[in-house]
Formats: C-alpha cells, structure tokens, sequence
C-alpha cells in the first residue's frame, strides 16, 4: 500500500494522490484506537472533502436532482418566452 500511495503522489496527478491518501487513511482508521482514531477520521473527512472538490468528480444524488431541477425550470421559462 506504501508503494501505491508513493507512485500516485509521484505521478503528480492530485486525484489519484487524494485517493491513495483516503485509502491509507482508511485502512490506518481500522486499526487505530482512541485520540489516533479521532486524528486519523478528520484527516479522512477533510481529504474525502477535498475529492468530492475536484472538478470532474461523481455528482451526488442531490447534485444531480438540483441540476435537473434548474434544466426543468429553465426549460420553462424558456416556452413562457418564446
């Protein structure tokens, strides 16, 4: 796992970096006990944080209803205009 985390930070491409981070992260937290387990899920939280901020990223269930949402209402108003 040391290896993957490694290359990914290598590679310079900063997805791949933060998924190798959530994936350490992530295995450490299973371990972990007491105040290094609290240090370890903010560290997970705030580097999740940072993916879901890319661009590009997989949209969330309520990103993808508001988007449809605003194409409805658009839509809309667009035939009220024309």
């Amino acid at each position: 796992m040391t290896e993957d985390l490694l290359s990914a930070v290598r590679s310079g491409d900063r997805r791949a970096s933060l998924e190798a981070i959530r994936d350490r992260l992530a295995a450490e937290l299973v371990e972990a006990d007491g105040k290094n387990a609290a240090s370890i899920a903010k560290e997970l939280r705030a580097t999740l944080a940072e993916l879901d901020a890319l661009p590009g990223g997989e949209e969330s269930k309520l990103d993808d209803l508001a988007a449809r949402r605003a194409a409805r209402r658009a839509d809309a108003t667009g035939r009220e205009m024309a």
